[in-house]
């Protein structure tokens, strides 16, 4: 267990996570439009379920599915990129703008290389989604960073005694 405890390990494996999960956002922009569809109706389908089962009896759209994937695929970036940036730097906020423009790069690029895509359709609003999603778990992320900061720092205070560092006659 020694080696996750090395600062460098978990750069590099956080790195290759958030790149493999880059990865895996282009992925699906590269699913042609049809397949797009089915895999969004299928969800619908299981949610539509779900809902119904629990005595809901209202509609769930598939475009409603579609923006919410977004916006969780997103979240999830922003995640990465704020832990990842937690393990290059123990100061965040002077640092942020490297996730800030990473999450805003992935989004456009994605959005750009669904025009290429047959069915598929590179849409601003969806640059505008993907970006709040990100900034959403981004800041959710650096809140609970800070968060755990301040704990572990109040934490190592309470442990030392006030009488520690004085001088005993």
């Amino acid at each position: 267990m020694t080696w996750l405890r090395d600062r460098r390990f978990r750069r590099v494996l956080l790195t290759l996570l958030t790149v493999a999960y880059v990865g895996f956002i282009y992925g699906n922009s590269l699913q042609n439009g049809a397949d797009s569809s089915e895999r969004s109706g299928r969800v619908v389908e299981l949610l539509q379920w779900l809902l119904s089962s629990l005595g809901w009896t209202g509609e769930v759209s598939e475009h409603f599915i579609r923006k919410l994937a977004h916006f969780a695929e997103y979240a999830g970036l922003g995640v990465l990129l704020g832990i990842t940036l937690r393990t290059y730097t123990p100061r965040l906020f002077p640092h942020l703008f490297v996730p800030l423009f990473a999450g805003l790069a992935v989004p456009v690029s994605d959005e750009f290389l669904q025009l290429f895509v047959e069915g598929r359709a590179g849409m601003v609003q969806d640059v505008v989604l993907d970006f709040a999603g990100m900034l959403a778990g981004l800041s959710l992320t650096v809140l609970l960073l800070a968060l755990a900061g301040r704990i572990r720092r109040r934490g190592r205070k309470r442990a030392v005694s006030p009488d520690e560092g004085k001088g005993t006659r």
